[in-house]
């Protein structure tokens, strides 16, 4: 799709930039040293074609074609939000298993926050660059050790891993360190 996208606009872009030029060096009388035939003017008679019984219903036949294209391409190009379900490897038994990733990343980064170094966590599944990311942003404590913080994510990520097909999934931590300790919650 994307390499359709890229010829595609090339070649409009060209298209415009051709007519363009020649646009510009037709009023310029560029155009004249480059094609010596090219008319001084153009006089065109829209009315054989405007006239036309059949016209009405033509332009209307386009103007749809054109409109349902344009309205393809955009939805074509909206990001997508989710991620849909992702197949889980095949059994003994016959059938299709899928799981959904989202509220598993959720449940993982409950479990993360549950860590008394770390303040909150926000999971998320994005697609990039055709592979699937577990993104999990991470805000630690000042006086939590980062060996240990980068220890707690990685046992909740391979926790994840048994859960959902770790093949199709890449994983990424953003850990932000908060400057000044943030008043923690007390338990009595």
């Amino acid at each position: 799709m994307l390499g359709l996208d890229r010829v595609l606009v090339l070649l409009l872009g060209l298209v415009l930039v051709v007519l363009g030029v020649a646009a510009i060096g037709w009023q310029t009388g560029f155009l004249a040293d480059v094609w010596p035939d090219v008319p001084d003017s153009v006089d065109v008679d829209s009315s054989r074609v405007t006239g036309s019984s059949s016209f009405v219903a033509i332009a209307l036949a386009v103007g749809v074609v054109l409109v349902g294209l344009g309205l393809w391409w955009l939805l074509a190009h909206l990001p997508r939000r989710g991620v849909a379900p992702l197949r889980l490897p095949a059994g003994p038994l016959p059938g299709v298993l899928t799981v959904e990733p989202g509220p598993a990343v959720a449940t993982a980064a409950d479990v993360l926050s549950d860590d008394p170094r770390i303040l909150s966590v926000r999971g998320a599944v994005l697609t990039e660059r055709g592979r699937l990311v577990v993104r999990l942003r991470v805000t630690a404590y000042p006086d939590a050790d980062l060996a240990d913080v980068i220890g707690a994510c990685h046992d909740v990520l391979a926790d994840l891993a048994r859960v959902l097909p770790e093949e199709q999934l890449t994983s990424r931590v953003e850990i932000t360190v908060l400057r000044r300790a943030a008043a923690r919650a007390r338990v009595r």
